[in-house]
């Protein structure tokens, strides 16, 4: 059977792809299409897709939905994207980073490459909620950086309890605002921000986790560092490996030297619910803890999958 995913993000046009694999009996085709933050462009061209032989679509350089426990908070940008779409279902990476990432980080945990003598750095924690509460009740130190990535506000969090406040009283405004104004987007993921990294280098880290194109703003501090991360080309590979980072896992999907963002996981989760267990599935639905964990275990056979190990200091 044939999987058609279409990735339509909002990032650099200079990191678009389309691969074809096989897992199993299935073809795997993935087409990633960058658009350099034009909204009004990726909007056309989910309505396009409409018409083509398309199975899902993943929201890629943006989220549609942000957890902290339960509770979900819309970005406005995105939801836009997410209606044009009456017939193919949407993801955004948000069911793959509150199910798979938090398994991969316990997997890290049991082959010994995360001890809990590490201090990590969690760029985002709104988009991995589920990922922070992994680390704390592992025990973890967490610094926990929304404020400095997201706003540039020199304040880095500790407690998931001063994340909930904050999105009480704030967030509801903030995700109205312009996506541009608080995620890079287009050719600002290829730029340096001295502001995130003046901030960062006053504090000691081991590990860093979350989102590249936050992680790639403080590159300059990797080296020795562990870096979990997704959404890399071949040449972020080699820039970390000049870097001399200590590991590089990627919790997405990893195929001919690229890793792809949570969204490529997720479309192919919506393209597999809908083709082998007749169900079209959405971010905004309860989620099938289950089937996701069948889908991962047993379709995409990386049960084996601890997080890709793609850099390893000691074999350089």
């Amino acid at each position: 059977m044939e999987f058609n995913c279409v990735s339509i993000s909002l990032g650099s046009s200079t990191r678009d792809k389309f691969i074809s694999f096989n897992i199993g009996d299935n073809v795997i085709n993935i087409c990633r299409m960058g658009f350099d933050g034009d909204l009004v462009i990726a909007k056309k061209m989910i309505e396009k897709l409409q018409d083509e032989e398309v199975d899902s679509i993943g929201l890629g350089g943006i989220d549609l939905l942000l957890f902290i426990n339960n509770n979900y908070f819309v970005i406005k940008d995105a939801k836009i994207l997410y209606d044009q779409s009456y017939r193919i279902p949407v993801v955004d990476g948000s069911i793959t980073k509150r199910i798979l990432e938090p398994i991969i980080v316990e997997n890290l945990i049991k082959d010994g490459i995360l001890k809990r003598d590490q201090k990590v750095l969690l760029v985002s924690s709104l988009d991995r909620f589920q990922t922070l509460l992994t680390f704390l009740n592992s025990g973890f130190n967490v610094l926990i950086g929304d404020l400095v990535f997201a706003l540039k506000v020199d304040k880095i969090l500790n407690n998931p309890k001063e994340i909930e406040e904050i999105a009480k009283i704030l967030l509801s405004d903030v995700l109205n605002l312009p996506f541009n104004l608080i995620y890079p987007i287009g050719k600002e993921q290829e730029k340096d921000d001295e502001a995130i990294l003046n901030i960062i280098k006053k504090y000691d880290f081991d590990v860093v986790f979350g989102d590249f194109h936050y992680i790639r703003k403080i590159q300059k501090l990797l080296k020795n560092k562990i870096v979990i991360t997704n959404t890399l080309t071949d040449k972020n590979i080699e820039e970390l490996k000049k870097i001399e980072v200590k590991f590089l896992i990627s919790t997405g999907i990893y195929v001919e030297g690229r890793s792809f963002g949570a969204n490529v996981t997720d479309s192919i989760f919506a393209a597999y619910c809908l083709k082998l267990k007749n169900k079209k599935i959405s971010p905004f639905e309860p989620l099938d803890r289950q089937i996701y964990l069948e889908f991962v275990n047993e379709f995409l056979r990386i049960g084996e999958l601890k997080g890709k190990v793609i850099i390893d200091i000691e074999k350089y």
